[in-house]
């Protein structure tokens, strides 16, 4: 058995991380060996650790698919992912100038379904942003719902919880205070 090629290193990282795989240094290891230490690793472990969080794989045989097929979220060639950029920043550049139409689209219609096209890859911050900015829009009837996978959305409400914390908060602390004047 083989880990296919479209998973990335830090996505093996990740699988390290939550099953609990032993691989010493694995974060110095370049991505071949480290492949082979995960396979070799999940050769001698009988069952591993349910996960319902990132990768929601329940059993040894379900991660040793999901290593064996093509990412899920790698879903798009270079190509077709610069070809999605262009309509999120053409989008973010309609929006930013007052929801006017531009020189990029003559019609509502075109810019509409262009939205509703990109709305399939949220998983891309910029295709995340244009679909929210859009969705400000005046003249729009229906809100675009952007598809975001469970892992990008794990991870966003990780980052809003963090960001929240850091936010200072206003307290109130009732102690008597003493003014001195010179």
């Amino acid at each position: 058995m083989k880990i296919h090629s479209s998973h990335s290193k830090k996505e093996l990282y990740e699988v390290i991380e939550i099953f609990n795989l032993i691989i010493p240094d694995y974060r110095e290891k370049m991505k071949n060996e480290l492949t082979k230490d995960i396979l070799y690793e999940l050769s001698k472990v009988d069952d591993i650790k349910s996960d319902n969080d990132i990768f929601y794989i329940e059993s040894k045989k379900e991660l040793l698919d999901y290593l064996k097929n093509p990412n899920q979220s790698k879903i798009l060639t270079i190509k077709q992912k610069n070809d999605v950029m262009v309509i999120a920043k053409r989008i973010i550049s309609y929006c930013k100038n007052g929801y006017f139409l531009s020189a990029y689209y003559m019609d509502f219609d075109e810019l509409y379904k262009d939205a509703l096209y990109i709305s399939r890859y949220c998983d891309i911050p910029s295709c995340r942003r244009a679909i929210n900015l859009f969705n400000n829009d005046y003249k729009l009837d229906k809100k675009i719902t952007p598809i975001i996978s469970p892992k990008v959305k794990r991870t966003l409400q990780k980052q809003s919880l963090l960001k929240s914390e850091l936010v200072p908060k206003l307290t109130r602390v009732d102690k008597p205070i003493t003014i001195l004047f010179d």
